[in-house]
């Protein structure tokens, strides 16, 4: 029998999470993920950068502020007061919106890209906090059959028909079971805390429904390729940069012709006749003498040609994890087919009858349990692992496979 200590442990370390599992309000896998992607910390930091590159690019467009100076000379008596505006012609301001455009269209597709990520990471975290709830249920229903074995072989001691060994080694499995427990219970926290992490603050942590996975197999390699070509945000996200490499490229050139500064006001001075008033106007040009944009041009089309070569590198490294992940999860759903979960329980009941019979004795009993036990928290694996490469393979591709 175990101790009060033991029990009171065994309770400390699982009564802490099954309560709070109790209490949650059950969610799907969709329900959470969503919150994630709308209202999480990380998807809100990652439409602020979109922003961000939106207001930069307006704060390129905005017109140069007027100066004004005055001036006032002793000799003779001479007082200047003009404004000054330089005029932003010759299609520069208009150059800069297109290449501004282009920005916030790369930006937008790089969150996308982002985005998408984040509701990879999203679907994984809460498909290993659904697998650690899961294996919490076997090792619980793992000890529920020991208990009930204990019980079996305490009447049996009583009336004389089994043995004080066969009583004290199903505790000692009991013992090990609810360690097992414990363990679970512990592998649920650490998956609830991970998942905690990716949702909006002050937002509880609820326990994740079952639904049935998705069995279908997936689409066709070339199929899957076609897709992703016009679905992966990353690829829309360097076409978008290598417009905008090239308009930012024209504007620099734009830079070369000169800028004229309107300016114009009042004057004063001293003649003849004596203090005399009149107006003042004038026109200036800078003269791109050692600054005709030629650098900066030239630097944007390096820019464009490293997002090219970028881009024709994913594109390598998508198909790769297209085929990687297709493999993958052919394999996966082929073991998850040939799950043989339910023969251990039928297991259990051959050797419960054996035993009872003495055709086996209780080691044979408890391996036959133990059997069991390790089949289900296979088959939740291979569940948990099948699911991981659907995920993976719809990162890869960009899109969704499965409903």
């Amino acid at each position: 029998m175990p101790t009060r200590a033991q029990v009171c442990a065994w309770i400390a370390g699982f009564g802490l999470v099954v309560p709070s599992l109790a209490m949650a309000q059950d969610r799907t896998e969709r329900e959470v993920v969503d919150l994630i992607v709308r209202d999480g910390p990380r998807a809100r930091a990652i439409r602020a950068e979109t922003e961000v590159t939106r207001r930069e690019q307006l704060a390129r467009l905005s017109y140069p502020n007027p100066g004004v100076m005055h001036s006032r000379e002793g000799a003779g008596f001479t007082e200047f007061l003009q404004v000054e505006q330089s005029l932003p012609v010759f299609g520069t301001r208009a150059a800069l919106a297109r290449a501004g455009v282009a920005a916030n269209a790369a930006a937008e597709a790089e969150r996308d890209a982002r985005l998408w990520m984040l509701r990879a990471d999203a679907v994984g975290a809460v498909a290993r906090l659904a697998a650690e709830q899961a294996r919490l249920e076997a090792a619980q229903a793992h000890t529920r059959d020991v208990e009930r074995l204990i019980e079996i072989l305490r009447t049996r001691e009583r009336e004389g028909e089994g043995s004080r060994f066969d009583r004290l080694r199903a505790e000692q499995e009991l013992r090990e079971t609810r360690q097992l427990v414990t363990s679970a219970a512990v592998a649920i926290s650490e998956a609830r805390a991970a998942l905690s992490a990716m949702l909006p603050r002050d937002m509880p942590v609820t326990r994740i429904a079952g639904a049935p996975q998705p069995q279908q197999a997936a689409a066709r390699l070339d199929t899957l390729m076609t897709r992703a070509t016009s679905t992966r945000a990353e690829l829309r996200a360097l076409q978008r940069s290598a417009e905008r490499a090239a308009l930012e490229s024209d504007a620099a050139r734009k830079a070369r012709l000169p800028v004229p500064m309107l300016f114009g006001g009042l004057k004063r001075a001293d003649v003849a006749s004596g203090r005399e008033r009149g107006g003042v106007f004038g026109l200036s040009v800078s003269v791109p003498l050692f600054d005709a944009g030629r650098r900066e041009a030239a630097r944007w089309d390096a820019e464009r040609a490293r997002v090219d070569a970028e881009r024709a590198s994913i594109e390598l490294q998508i198909r790769s994890e297209i085929v990687r992940a297709s493999e993958a999860l052919a394999l996966r759903q082929a073991a998850v087919s040939e799950d043989q979960e339910a023969a251990g329980d039928e297991l259990t009941r051959i050797a419960e009858v054996a035993y009872r019979e003495g055709e086996v004795g209780i080691l044979e009993l408890l391996d036959a349990v133990r059997t069991a036990s390790r089949a289900r928290t296979r088959s939740i694996d291979l569940r948990l692992e099948m699911r991981l490469a659907q995920v993976a393979l719809e990162r890869a591709v960009g899109d969704f496979l499965w409903p």
